[in-house]
């Protein structure tokens, strides 16, 4: 079952991107945080675990989502019909995910991007990353949206679509970033 948009989003209006049989949305009443919670148990996502319903649907409300989805629907007709009102289906597929925690003003932390494995090696998530790019570049008094990585690979997919760099490159070069473990943390897995 997906989320109930309230009335008043803070990331405003839901957004639309179509691409080949893909959609991407910050529409949340496309969510199925059922099918979140199983990429998040999943080893695709090492760093998480499921959590409770409840507090899945808190997280997802208080963060701008974007997610992609399948559709036989071709790009053309998305474009001229816009996406499919059906929300599930054997013919409508979770496919991707990406989240920002954010005031959606001044800062960003991008965290909890990943394409389902039958998914990948489509260009989808660069595309993800180039449609949070196009929002975030609107807010005119964003001082910065920072990201974590352990691999090299993604680390040149966020360099080349949001031009992100290095901590110790960039703006806030100089400066000590701290981090303090929470009860649910995971370490790096060794074959990291």
């Amino acid at each position: 079952m997906g989320l109930r948009a309230s009335k008043m989003q803070p990331e405003g209006k839901p957004r639309f991107w179509y691409r080949d049989n893909f959609f991407l949305t910050t529409d949340k009443t496309y969510l199925d945080p059922s099918l979140i919670n199983k990429a998040f148990d999943s080893d695709l996502m090492w760093w998480n675990g499921a959590i409770e319903e409840h507090q899945m649907r808190k997280m997802l409300d208080n963060c701008l989502t974007l997610a992609v989805h399948w559709v036989p629907e071709t790009e053309e007709q998305m474009r001229k019909n816009g996406a499919p009102r059906r929300k599930y289906g054997k013919d409508f597929q979770f496919v991707g995910f990406a989240r920002l925690v954010t005031d959606y003003v001044s800062f960003a932390y991008l965290t909890d991007v990943f394409v389902l494995r039958e998914y990948q090696r489509r260009g989808l998530a660069s595309w993800m990353m180039r449609c949070v790019k196009e929002m975030v570049d609107e807010w005119p008094d964003l001082r910065g949206l920072m990201l974590m990585t352990h691999d090299d690979k993604a680390a040149r997919m966020y360099e080349a679509t949001l031009g992100a760099v290095d901590f110790d490159k960039g703006p806030s070069a100089g400066l000590t970033m701290l981090e303090m473990a929470g009860q649910a943390e995971k370490g790096v897995p060794k074959d990291h």
